[in-house]
């Protein structure tokens, strides 16, 4: 058993574009510094409800996948290396459609960037205070302001488009431990 190669680090400009109709890659991450990731058929569907979920197809012949977990009654989000194990997880917060994405070393919270109806066009990802990145639904993709793990890039453009299936259903009721007014 060989050791894993560590996550790479994105920062500038991620777009995702269609690269194939029919083929894999279907879809492909262009990150800076000059990192080319194959994505299979970037749909809900494939991630978190059937098979084994979306495949990524890292440059140096390595393949990740992109699927789902279930966590107590709702769904998280997770990015898998070759051997199966997690490299990061997301999950909904407190706040429907708001989320956090976990890794080893690091802590994210991706937020609406943006009020409106519906669901958002910008979201910000944050460490701490800090707003780190901005993903947008369209044009697909986002800026990383400071070096960012792809584990958490690839999740943080997952939750931009799709969000999680059933998250608004998921909050707890608000306790009152007053009189009613």
């Amino acid at each position: 058993m060989t050791a894993a190669r560590p996550a790479p680090l994105v920062s500038g400009t991620v777009t995702v574009r269609r690269a194939h109709l029919l083929r894999f890659p279907a879809y492909e991450l262009r990150a800076e510094p000059g990192l080319e990731v194959g994505l299979a058929r970037f749909s809900a569907l494939n991630t978190y409800f059937f098979g084994p979920g979306q495949k990524v197809a890292l440059p140096w012949e390595v393949a990740w996948r992109l699927t789902s977990i279930p966590r107590g009654s709702a769904l998280a989000a997770v990015v898998a290396n070759e051997e199966g194990r997690r490299l990061a997880m997301a999950s909904p917060g407190a706040v429907a459609g708001h989320y956090g994405i976990n890794g080893r070393d690091y802590a994210f919270a991706l937020n609406p960037a943006e009020a409106r109806l519906g669901r958002a066009r910008a979201w910000d990802l944050s460490a701490g205070e800090e707003v780190v990145a901005r993903f947008t639904r369209r044009p697909f993709g986002g800026v990383c302001a400071v070096p960012i793990p792809l584990p958490a890039v690839l999740l943080a453009v997952l939750l931009a488009r799709f969000g999680i299936p059933g998250e608004s259903g998921l909050r707890l009721p608000q306790l009152s431990w007053g009189p009613q007014k």
